[in-house]
């Protein structure tokens, strides 16, 4: 893979040998990539440039996965039907070349997500997953569809570790609650909510999640409490004054 071989390069010029300095003159820069330049294609909003530059790289270079993928990829950005058809195929092309590349199982975990084929999500999730599993988005999107399909407890299973690894991604807790919830676990959705307002204690959204478990929960007391601070004025922090050299 294109990634190993730039690790072993890197890692053989730093035991080579400095070479001489013959002369004041900078190094020249090296030449860019051709997958860094359709991508910086699609970085400036030109998504139909960067989808043919990558064509014409996984052409010219058909044993590269990398060209491949990231073709596939914007083209389930754009989602019509035809579209995923052609993010099927180098998909299918990517998997051939580099079966072990999680990020294959990813993309086409949300390719069978846009088509509704629901199980075959999970599994081609799962299936990323289990080659990488610190792979956090294919986690989020996998517990998401266990969620969907009724199985609580294995959605919990991934949101756990997310709640952990992602601390910052305060969607996790909610969805974590919420799956405590369906499962009668009341205290332990409660523990998460609150942990996600310690986290982020302005956030509207966590707020309003938070009240309206209240109100379901037979606590409209708390609700109206947790609504107060949503209306409540954002308190601003006053600038500390040097002190007077009078």
């Amino acid at each position: 893979m294109m990634w190993v071989l730039v690790a072993a390069l890197l890692t053989g010029a730093s035991d080579a040998p400095a070479p001489p300095v013959l002369t004041a003159q900078a190094a020249p820069a090296a030449a860019p990539s051709p997958l860094a330049d359709a991508l910086a294609l699609e970085a400036a909003g030109n998504d139909a440039g960067a989808l043919a530059a990558l064509e014409r790289l996984a052409l010219g270079q058909p044993r590269w996965e990398l060209p491949r993928l990231e073709a596939a990829r914007l083209l389930l950005k754009a989602g019509s039907a035809s579209e995923l058809d052609r993010a099927q195929a180098h998909l299918d092309a990517a998997q051939k070349e580099a079966p072990e590349n999680p990020r294959v199982y990813f993309l086409r975990g949300m390719l069978l997500e846009e088509r509704g084929t629901t199980f075959d999500a999970i599994r081609a999730y799962e299936k990323a997953v289990g080659l990488r599993p610190s792979y956090d988005d294919a986690r989020f999107r996998l517990a998401g569809l266990w969620a969907r399909a009724g199985d609580f407890l294995k959605a919990e299973w991934h949101y756990r570790p997310l709640s952990k690894s992602k601390p910052e991604w305060v969607q996790v807790r909610l969805q974590l609650a919420s799956v405590l919830e369906q499962q009668g676990r009341v205290p332990d959705a409660e523990k998460e909510l609150l942990a996600a307002r310690d986290a982020q204690p302005t956030n509207p959204g966590v707020l309003r999640t938070l009240a309206a478990f209240y109100e379901r929960t037979g606590r409209p007391q708390l609700a109206a409490k947790v609504r107060a601070q949503l209306a409540a004025p954002e308190k601003r922090s006053m600038r500390a004054l040097k002190p007077s050299k009078r």
